[in-house]
């Protein structure tokens, strides 16, 4: 009798840590004077014009032709100095247990995949999903490249992995903070709620899966 391969797979934005990366980051990078004016300008006018933080964020210009090299060197400062910090207690206890009941353990975030590499180092997670940002000549654009791992998107990519590798997503386990991450939650047999917004406690309590505070 064969046993199913099986997963564990971890949100990071309200799951793992309390706040939101690209934030904290945006936030770092402002205080450490690291975004040239015309960038800042850039964003600021889209942000005007959009009137959403949401939609603003969506929007990497503020990223535009520094190297990758530098954005990289100065994430890795950032994760050691507030977002390591700000980890949920319990977390390393919990990948630890999925991963002595031979569960892959699998990060998958819509913040950016800089920001994520740092968690995917510390845990020693065994596979990553994160938001691609598209680099030119060792720069980035500011575009995005490939799925961003949010909403629906998230269902797919977990379906992608589930054939790439063979897990059996019925007997897995999948953890989410935020509404749009329902619809990934859906494809596993053990939903986790983790600090759950009201509409995804709503969710949760009307479908029966497990909250976590």
């Amino acid at each position: 009798m064969t046993t199913s391969k099986t997963c564990a797979v971890f949100d990071l934005d309200g799951t793992i840590i309390r706040v939101s990366s690209e934030q904290v980051f945006l936030s770092y990078l402002l205080s450490h004077g690291e975004i040239p004016i015309p960038n800042l300008l850039a964003w600021t006018a889209n942000f005007l014009r959009v009137k959403s933080l949401p939609a603003a964020k969506s929007n990497k210009v503020y990223l535009r032709g520094l190297t990758q090299q530098r954005i990289h060197g100065i994430a890795r400062r950032c994760f050691i100095d507030t977002l390591r910090p700000s980890i949920a207690p319990h977390i390393a206890e919990l990948i630890q247990g999925h991963r002595a009941e031979s569960r892959t353990v699998i990060l998958m975030s819509g913040s950016l995949s800089f920001l994520v590499q740092p968690f995917h180092a510390y845990f020693q997670t065994d596979l990553m999903v994160a938001h691609e940002l598209e680099i030119v000549d060792g720069k980035f654009t500011g575009q995005r490249v490939g799925l961003h791992p949010f909403a629906e998107n998230k269902a797919k990519l977990a379906q992608q992995l589930a054939t790439e590798h063979g897990f059996d997503l019925s007997n897995s386990y999948a953890y989410g903070n935020h509404h749009t991450d329902a619809h990934k939650l859906a494809l596993f047999g053990y939903p986790v709620a983790v600090n759950p917004d009201r509409k995804l406690r709503q969710i949760a309590e009307e479908k029966g899966w497990q909250i976590e505070r």
